[in-house]
């Protein structure tokens, strides 16, 4: 598996997985709202703070429906348009000044791109990293503008075959960048339990064997991000809001507030540490119980010295520190070379 550098993160086989928070345009044109949702990231222990930069008059046309769950719509309903226009006015010198706080709190800053005009702002004020949405796995103009910067690129895949996938990576590969991971993402806002398909992102990984395989989350709480952890996920991203109930961005709704996030992160480090690795035979943890939880063959009433020793003599019990159980045969018809007291563990000397 190729192993993309971010910044002073990594994303590859041996890597923690790189845990992305989506602040999306939660920020609601705010500049404090947008330094908050960093400095709450850098909190919760995110490796990356994400955000997105567009305008409504270039991402959709004015009739465009809308496509997420209107049980998340905060307006009464509209076109895309509606929703966009009102989110799509953060201050150009907030992302500068976005960054420098990123910076500063060891957190790596980017936005997703949704037209080539963001892709040179976006490369001029020095992302380590490209995130491509879902929906623009398709534009492959747009992917080959984020693909000649040099950049690494996270790439999702909601709604996209593997032929569709195949194209984009090949765009990228054109422009001798191989610095690709990709995100398995259902584009369901929001994403029920059901609908979240991690076999597909577990399929990928064997299509793409070489690529960085994540999983991009739109589900309420934390349970699934955890599991494609546990299924090997590389890269998790997820929404994050300061608070579920603001108004505009429709991502409010079922993003992770700051102590939710927080426990996300916590939740996702203890999964990685229970993954481990494979042994065949006793962990260094189970050393103790190795000895001690197993049985051993055991004289069942006292044997005295000389004695023959038939299967009606023995019993098993715990600890493992004599004969196992399996070994009988090592101890019927051989000779007691001392007296065997009753409930005692058969070892070797003291048969023969």
């Amino acid at each position: 598996m190729n192993r993309i550098k971010i910044g002073n993160k990594h994303i590859g086989k041996d890597d923690p997985c790189l845990i992305m928070v989506d602040a999306g345009v939660n920020h609601n044109n705010d500049t404090d709202r947008a330094i908050d949702l960093v400095n709450k990231s850098a909190d919760a222990g995110a490796d990356v703070v994400k955000f997105q930069t567009y305008k409504a008059n270039s991402i959709t046309t004015k009739t465009a429906p809308r496509y997420w769950n209107p049980k998340l719509d905060t307006d009464g309903g509209g076109t895309q348009h509606d929703t966009f226009s009102r989110i799509d006015d953060l201050p150009i010198e907030a992302y500068a000044e976005m960054k420098k706080v990123a910076e500063s709190r060891g957190i790596i800053f980017s936005s997703t791109p949704f037209n080539l005009d963001d892709v040179s702002f976006l490369y001029d004020l020095g992302m380590d990293l490209f995130k491509v949405s879902s929906s623009d796995l398709i534009y492959h103009e747009l992917i080959r503008e984020v693909s000649k910067t040099g950049k690494p690129i996270i790439l999702s895949t909601g709604t996209a075959s593997i032929a569709e996938m195949e194209q984009a990576i090949e765009v990228i590969l054109k422009e001798n960048n191989d610095q690709i991971a990709l995100q398995h993402c259902m584009l369901s806002y929001p994403c029920e339990f059901k609908d979240a398909n991690l076999l597909k992102m577990v399929r990928m990984q064997d299509i793409f064997s070489d690529i960085p395989i994540g999983y991009s989350d739109h589900t309420y709480g934390d349970e699934i991000p955890s599991a494609a952890v546990a299924l090997g996920a590389r890269s998790i991203e997820k929404h994050f809001t300061l608070d579920n109930s603001l108004p505009d961005s429709p991502d409010h709704g079922f993003a992770l507030d700051p102590q939710a996030l927080k426990a996300m992160v916590q939740r996702i480090r203890r999964t990685e540490e229970g993954i481990g690795e494979f042994v065949s035979g006793p962990y260094e943890s189970e050393k103790s119980a190795y000895h001690l939880a197993r049985k051993s063959l055991t004289s069942l009433g006292k044997i005295e010295k000389g004695t023959l020793i038939s299967d009606e003599m023995l019993t098993c019990k715990r600890p493992g520190t004599g004969y196992y159980p399996h070994e009988i045969d090592k101890v019927v018809g051989k000779t007691a070379m001392i007296d065997i007291e009753d409930d005692q563990t058969i070892t070797p000397e003291m048969i023969m």
